[in-house]
């Protein structure tokens, strides 16, 4: 099936990328309202940890909220703070820490944190006076799993501590939760063990008068087939990418569909003898005269190694099997010797819904051995990531003049640069853009490139001690006015700081604005950079899993096709001949 989605063709620095992943943000909404569905009884909080299971944190976020979660959960504390910077008011839970972590501004964020053992009680409560609010803490009980959480009698003296916290104002003991080891295995025994335990806790916790909002156990396989384990919100993760959790149970018997479609551009396609050997090592011989496609793409992005010789690809309706090694950055495929002629140019499908007999994750899954979790959440940062669906799925406004969503990889500052660069060439005398993102993330490196766009005054550099500054134009062309409103109610308030500029003839753009400008403009251009943890402490690093999603919103932007600052990639379709192989 085409994907119907069409990527430019790239220039020189643009992110181009002869690959993408494309995610279906209407299965994601329709694969949640199926899990609310089956929990009528409990909330949903959506599981979007690992960059949503590789398929993009924040569109899936706001996606899944609009089809009815209203709870999210990241595993990690750099994905909570990602949500809230992007302006997501929902609990959010994390619960993956080391001692030493950032407790305080994660309470300042007012994100949950799961508590599993003493030293992380006694961590958050220090936190929490330094942040001065208490702290809402989930205590963790290991029921069987043998993994996170404490067992059953130290969780006990765990729970006492925390309520004589939470009497002192420190924490609020929100939650108690656990996590089930075989609910994939319907009626496995070991599943009815575990909710006994954690019945038990509960118990312990009524007795010693914790007040509890939620009570959570359920995985994706529990929300669809252990309905006693549903309690008052259900964690699912791998069923809203609509992969199922059964090893013997496909997505669609369950009402899921996969929301993740990974292909490629064939670099190069070439006759090859019989008795040519293919890739290293040569584990792959051609038995007959034959046509060779070279696919770009390799264990550099997540295509398991182990896939050699075995792992399933599409390409103009026939299904191959990769012949020989997976490399870093391609792999190849034994086309055979007849049948339509395929072209550089012509698409590969590893993996997607399966609707026209690609190939599916769980495919790719049973051939190399492991389970389709893993096939998704490893596909490389550096591929694109594409996401389709309605308009409104990117920024849950509901408004109705949208641009497509279009994402652009950032591989350094330098590309952040000239993406603004290039979206100067769009603004004009009134436009406000609207950047969000983790601190460090590149916002401030945006602007310094729509001011050289809109050649301005610099130097351009943060506003976070002033609120704003003004650039007058060096041209006679717009002013920029550069915003922090990380402490600002409400953009009205720039009015009051008398800047020698106005809005309604300038540029704006606002750091930390979502949230804050909505009620000033319904036009607007908006930015969210994801920069993950980790990445781009060193200036003059690469930062390959740097994106910034670009949409506009509002009739300023409607009909406006953001692909024409020739560094996005939006809608796939047709594209120039890829390079020729290069090793």
């Amino acid at each position: 099936m085409d994907s119907g989605v069409d990527v430019p063709p790239g220039d020189a620095g643009s992110g181009y990328y002869p690959a993408r992943v494309i995610v279906d943000l209407d299965a994601i909404r329709a694969n949640v309202r199926r899990l609310a569905q089956g929990a009528p009884s409990a909330a949903v909080m959506a599981v979007v940890k690992a960059d949503g299971y590789g398929h993009g944190m924040l569109p899936v976020a706001v996606a899944a909220l609009e089809a009815g979660a209203t709870w999210l959960g990241t595993a990690q504390l750099d994905g909570a703070f990602a949500l809230r910077a992007a302006g997501h008011e929902v609990p959010v839970l994390a619960w993956i820490y080391a001692p030493g972590a950032p407790f305080a501004a994660a309470i300042g964020a007012d994100i949950d944190l799961s508590v599993p053992a003493p030293w992380a009680l006694i961590e958050v409560i220090r936190a929490a006076r330094e942040a001065g609010r208490p702290a809402r803490v989930h205590l963790k009980v290991d029921t069987g799993l043998g993994r996170g959480g404490s067992f059953l009698e130290p969780w006990t003296d765990l729970l006492h501590a925390a309520l004589a916290a939470e009497q002192r104002g420190e924490v609020r003991v929100v939650g108690v939760w656990s996590h089930l080891a075989r609910a994939d295995e319907q009626g496995h025994p070991g599943v009815h063990a575990q909710i006994e335990v954690f019945e038990e806790a509960l118990r312990r916790a009524d007795a010693a008068g914790a007040r509890l909002e939620v009570r959570h156990l359920a995985n994706s396989a529990a929300t669809l087939a252990v309905p006693e384990a549903h309690y008052d919100l259900v964690r699912p993760g791998l069923a809203i990418y609509g992969l199922s959790p059964f090893a013997h149970r496909g997505a669609a018997e369950i009402g899921l569909r996969p929301a993740m479609r990974l292909e490629a551009d064939l670099a190069l396609v070439k006759a090859a003898p019989a008795g040519q050997g293919v890739s290293y090592g040569h584990t792959y011989t051609t038995t007959r005269e034959t046509m060779l496609g070279v696919v770009p793409l390799g264990y550099g992005d997540g295509i398991p190694r182990h896939a050699s010789n075995v792992g399933p690809v599409q390409v103009a309706g026939r299904r191959h099997t990769i012949a020989g090694r997976v490399c870093m950055d391609q792999f190849v495929l034994d086309l055979g010797p007849g049948g339509a002629p395929v072209a550089a140019g012509e698409r590969a499908v590893l993996f997607g819904a399966g609707d026209d007999g690609e190939p599916t994750a769980r495919d790719w899954a049973d051939v190399v051995g492991t389970i389709d979790y893993e096939i998704v959440t490893r596909i490389g940062s550096r591929i694109p990531r594409v996401h389709v669906g309605s308009a409104d799925g990117f920024g849950g406004t509901g408004v109705s003049d949208v641009t497509a969503a279009v994402e652009v990889p950032l591989p350094d500052q330098e590309a952040t640069e000239a993406l603004g660069r290039r979206l100067a060439g769009l603004l004009r005398a009134g436009d406000l853009v609207v950047l969000t993102g983790d601190l460090g993330a590149g916002k401030t490196t945006l602007t310094r490139g729509i001011g050289a766009g809109l050649d301005v005054r610099g130097p351009v550099a943060s506003p976070t001690f002033i609120i704003a500054r003004v650039h007058p134009s060096l041209v006679g062309g717009p002013d920029l006015v550069h915003v922090d409103a990380y402490r600002l109610e409400s953009l009205d308030e720039v009015d009051a700081l008398d800047l020698d500029a106005s809005l309604a003839d300038s540029v704006t753009v606002v750091e930390w604005g979502e949230g804050v400008v909505e009620s000033l403009s319904e036009d607007r251009l908006e930015v969210s950079l994801d920069r993950p943890r980790g990445t781009g402490t060193d200036p003059g690093a690469p930062d390959p899993g740097r994106v910034a999603r670009l949409r506009g919103t509002g009739p300023r932007w409607s009909g406006i096709d953001l692909t024409g600052t020739g560094v996005a990639v939006g809608r796939v379709g047709e594209q120039a001949d890829p390079p020729a192989d290069v090793r």
